[in-house]
């Protein structure tokens, strides 16, 4: 297990609690925390990181205020309109098993990414996680666009093939959309970005 992943999973409570300042519902806490992993997880395969703790806890918190400025911003509902109490339940807390399959799918997720060739690896995680362009991503490596592609396609389709290697079905990883995990989307666009590329 790498360090980072180590240091993660002993501070996700905090991590938890940290989020759950500025998001009840336990789907955005779950969310924000993975996300926070990744982002993390980014930024360390290009330069090392000196307090990993303290950076997983700023990464944390900022997504979750940028998360809760974004939602402030969106369409709300009277509560008048929502049903009443009856509809409002403290989701920050999922149940324990909820809690464990998170983290054994965060665990082989992050190794089935760790298990990636580097150029493939980075690619991926210039698109899923700091959300570039296929062209701003070409221009920062310096390939083509095409190349760029073939990269995050074949990053996808390694990664699925790796789950189903382990007794996962990749479907389980973001087929419940949004709800379970951002980065279940990098697995869930693994067959939309192959087509692309054989297209």
């Amino acid at each position: 297990m790498s360090g980072l992943l180590r240091i993660f999973m002993d501070y996700e409570t905090t991590l938890r609690r940290v989020v759950a300042r500025y998001r009840r519902r336990g789907e955005d806490v779950d969310d924000l925390v993975q996300e926070t992993f990744l982002r993390v997880y980014a930024a360390d395969q290009k330069q090392e990181i000196r307090d990993p703790k303290a950076f997983l806890i700023r990464v944390a918190k900022n997504l979750a205020i940028t998360e809760a400025r974004r939602k402030e911003h969106s369409t709300t509902e009277f509560y008048e309109d929502s049903g009443g109490s009856d509809v409002f339940v403290d989701e920050r807390h999922g149940s324990v098993e909820d809690q464990v399959d998170g983290r054994r799918k965060l665990l082989v997720l992050s190794q089935a990414i760790a298990s990636l060739k580097p150029e493939l690896r980075q690619s991926l995680l210039m698109c899923k996680v700091e959300k570039l362009k296929f062209r701003q991503i070409a221009t920062r490596l310096d390939v083509s666009v095409s190349t760029v592609e073939k990269r995050v396609a074949a990053a996808l389709i390694a990664c699925n093939a790796y789950l189903r290697n382990h007794g996962y079905d990749p479907a389980e990883f973001g087929a419940a959309g949004e709800a379970k995990a951002r980065t279940g989307t990098v697995l869930k666009m693994a067959e939309m970005e192959a087509r692309k590329v054989n297209d």
